[in-house]
């Protein structure tokens, strides 16, 4: 299952707002400012994902969901399914259409499947196979959550698998029972390549290997042969295995253990899917950010992953999906895909190449003392020209050249001047 197209009507502080990626599988990236609406938006298509019933096991104040004045507002995706994987009704084929409507009625909000929902329904919100998304949260750990909250990851599947993007009190522990289970169950056989999918040299850094899986837990060591336990994992090796670990679980849920991976290859999972993350980004050093796009999409390859961030070093993977911009309140322009030469110097630039496109907001990637020295430095240089430095002069704008080598032959400009506003 992808989602081939998401439209957004009066939701949270979006008035409209549609989605349609130009490809389905891939690294699907949503930028924008703070309060720009990128986790709204996850959380409205994990709605429509999850179905009605589900949602309402949230216990949300849908009031809060409409925008403000609005007496009506609506969620709907356009699907396409997978015969191969996605079991669909008699009546449904496999492109699917679902629709969540939020009315106001007094003081009340509800939350209703739309018309369009009535056929999509046994397939994409009932107990039938495949249909698979997940949805993620910031807060991504195995340790910490609330026991009452997780207890529905047993409960109410379908649900949990998106629990973590409306709740930061949910844990990802759930794996790792699942984990410590396989080894006297039915799929004891996955254990091996579980271990080397996880071990791969191009996961977990610093020679850090996952040594074990029993029923006496999941053990961990370090590259200098120490052994580690999960709670005392760093928030980064967290939040990254977490994610990882609970999506095998729930693709094994869904799908069947041994359909995961395919005969002889322990590298790549097979199954289809939607998984939204949002600030995929969190805890990661930057050299993780860099390249925890190009993972998912090498070793999940059948996945489309929609995720927010705030980091242009997450857009580097979207070669294979799309980069989408969300703007800030109170500006006038629609939320539209990225395109052009500022969607290449994302895709391809350095750090300052994408902030210098305006994408990230209109920033200086300097400090104000940085600044304040840059401002310095092209006015020494200015004097250079006009009628030679003082020796002392020299030697602050050499010093001052060392430290800034990409400005070094600064001068006074209004490029210069806007940069110091």
């Amino acid at each position: 299952m992808y989602l081939k197209k998401v439209v957004l009507e009066n939701i949270r502080s979006m008035a409209e707002l549609e989605w349609e990626p130009s490809s389905h599988p891939g690294w699907h990236v949503v930028i924008g400012d703070n309060g720009a609406g990128k986790s709204a938006f996850l959380r409205a298509v994990s709605l429509a994902l999850m179905g009605r019933d589900a949602a309402m096991a949230l216990r949300q104040d849908w009031s809060e969901w409409l925008r403000a004045g609005s007496p009506s507002g609506s969620i709907q995706v356009s699907l396409s399914g997978d015969s191969r994987w996605d079991q669909a009704g008699a009546s449904v084929s496999s492109e699917v259409s679902a629709e969540l409507r939020l009315q106001r009625a007094g003081n009340a909000t509800q939350l209703v499947p739309g018309a369009a929902s009535l056929a999509a329904a046994p397939a994409l919100w009932g107990t039938g196979r495949g249909w698979f998304s997940a949805a993620f949260g910031p807060f991504r750990r195995f340790t910490d959550g609330d026991a009452g909250q997780e207890a529905l990851f047993s409960s109410q599947p379908r649900l949990a698998r998106h629990l973590s993007m409306f709740d930061a009190s949910v844990a990802l522990r759930a794996s790792l029972g699942w984990l410590e289970q396989l080894e006297t169950g039915p799929d004891a056989g996955l254990l091996e390549p579980l271990l080397a999918f996880i071990n791969q040299p191009d996961f977990l850094p610093h020679q850090t290997r996952l040594d074990s899986i029993s029923s006496r837990g999941v053990r961990f060591v370090d590259g200098q042969g120490n052994e580690v336990s999960v709670a005392s994992l760093g928030d980064s090796f967290q939040s990254l295995l977490s994610l990882t670990l609970e999506l095998i679980r729930q693709l094994a849920s869904t799908y069947g253990a041994r359909r995961l991976f395919a005969p002889g290859d322990a590298l790549s999972l097979q199954p289809p899917g939607v998984v939204l993350v949002d600030e995929i980004e969190a805890h990661l050093h930057p050299t993780w950010q860099r390249r925890v796009g190009f993972w998912f999409r090498k070793h999940f390859p059948h996945l489309q992953f929609l995720v927010t961030t705030h980091s242009p070093l997450i857009c580097q993977a979207a070669a294979e999906g799309s980069i989408f911009w969300l703007p800030r309140p109170g500006m006038d322009e629609p939320p539209s895909m990225v395109t052009g030469i500022t969607r290449e110097r994302l895709l391809y630039g350095s750090g300052v190449d994408a902030y210098g496109t305006g994408a990230f907001g209109d920033m200086s990637t300097r400090s104000p003392e940085a600044l304040a020295q840059l401002e310095r430095l092209a006015l020494l240089n200015q004097k250079e020209l006009e009628g030679g430095l003082s020796a002392e002069e020299r030697q602050e704008q050499e010093r001052l050249r060392m430290r800034t080598p990409t400005a070094a032959s600064v001068l006074p400009s209004p490029a210069v001047e806007r940069l110091l506003k």
